[in-house]
């Protein structure tokens, strides 16, 4: 069936019109040139059958679905053996983060998460690990995707509120461009003989996320972390990451994709600021290349990024994105989170609680999906921050 699908979306000619309009779909931020489109139903199933009951969703229509994403753009993950193992070590106890204030007691590790049964001799990813140590047990936590252990996360802010902080140097175990095909966990991964990544085969977002799940093995070791309250949180490129890392995972309680756009919670169909062409002409190692096949064809897909959104059911996910930030796509954003509703309702929870996308600055999170878009641009702001522990909050403690 997925030969089939492939083969025939190959041969559509894509027209002259279609060329010529190549660059500006690339760059489209007006409203008015986004193209009349239709979603895909996430409660149909390929054969006909209408979900009515979480029990189908979760027998038939979730594992259809997630097969059909990870065929068409995240990718198959190899049958990988894990745990894998993990060096920890303990750098200190007493973490002050501002001088002058009375001094808190943290656990501080550094963790190194093997990747490959040949430990430390093979790709690794390094971690921080905090935690307060005046919890009354195992405390929640918040895991960040980062492109350094040296992040501008408000750690002091999440300890005193009672969270564990996770902090992933994401682009050690693979790298984020078309070297990921030649170092790091993917090329480790290759069969004997194997020299190119196939059709299918997971790209740099699976690679992150499996990197996350790698690190939440060892989150579930360690006695002062709860690890049915972890949430994962990414920006950007790593917002993309985040979502999907939570569905593919449902270990993890929570996600938070952050300006995530094309690839992440914005849908791929309208065609606005980031487009699947342009994702895939630029960052082609993010995703398989069997996504290659929809660009400028977005129509043609059989998922949108609602159905992904809609994977996370029943669990929290809050859709976050600013004003200024175009390429992101917010409305469509919104869009996406709106259409996942349904799923959702299979279980009896509440989605945004509006149908029109909200006023800036103005956060609906008090349902399973939440939004907000506020001032500013590509960016995790103050009021992100603000907003998304008090969604925590909510649900973790």
């Amino acid at each position: 069936m997925k030969r089939i699908l492939f083969a025939a979306l190959l041969s559509l000619p894509m027209c002259v019109e279609a060329q010529d309009m190549k660059l500006e779909w690339t760059r489209n931020f007006d409203e008015n040139k986004v193209p009349a489109y239709t979603l895909p139903d996430p409660l149909l199933c390929e054969n006909g059958m209408r979900v009515t009951t979480r029990e189908q969703w979760e027998q038939y229509r979730r594992p259809e679905l997630l097969r059909t994403v990870q065929t068409y753009m995240y990718g198959f993950i190899p049958e990988l053996k894990h745990p894998l193992g993990f060096r920890v070590d303990t750098v200190n106890t007493a973490y002050q983060f501002q001088p002058g204030k009375k001094q808190k007691q943290y656990t501080r590790k550094m963790v190194s998460v093997f990747l490959t049964e040949k430990g430390e001799r093979g790709p690794l990813v390094h971690a921080e690990v905090i935690t307060p140590n005046d919890a009354q047990g195992p405390v929640p936590m918040f895991m960040m995707f980062a492109w350094s252990l040296n992040h501008g996360f408000p750690t002091q802010r999440l300890l005193e509120n009672g969270y564990g902080v996770a902090v992933l140097n994401t682009f050690e175990g693979c790298p984020d461009g078309r070297n990921a095909f030649t170092e790091g966990v993917i090329a480790a991964y290759y069969e004997p003989g194997q020299t190119y990544r196939r059709p299918d085969e997971w790209g740099c977002l699976a690679a992150w996320g499996w990197e996350a799940s790698r690190l939440l093995d060892y989150l579930q070791t360690d006695p002062a972390i709860d690890e049915h309250r972890v949430a994962i949180l990414g920006h950007s490129r790593l917002g993309k990451a985040a979502l999907w890392t939570a569905v593919q995972d449902e270990r993890f309680a929570m996600a938070f994709p952050v300006n995530s756009g094309c690839g992440g919670a914005a849908l791929s169909r309208r065609k606005f600021g980031e487009t699947v062409w342009a994702m895939n002409r630029s960052f082609p190692y993010w995703v398989c290349d069997n996504n290659q096949q929809f660009n400028m064809r977005e129509e043609f897909l059989p998922f949108d990024q609602h159905s992904v959104i809609a994977l996370m059911a029943p669990r929290p996910v809050y859709l976050a994105t600013g004003q200024d930030d175009a390429w992101a796509d917010p409305l469509g954003e919104f869009l996406a989170g709106k259409a996942a509703e349904p799923v959702y309702a299979l279980y009896g929870r509440a989605g945004i609680g509006c149908d029109k996308q909200p006023a800036v600055d103005v956060a609906m999170d008090k349902g399973y999906i939440a939004y907000h878009i506020r001032t500013g641009g590509h960016a995790i702001l103050q009021y992100d921050w603000d907003r998304f522990i008090e969604y925590a909050d909510r649900f973790l403690k």
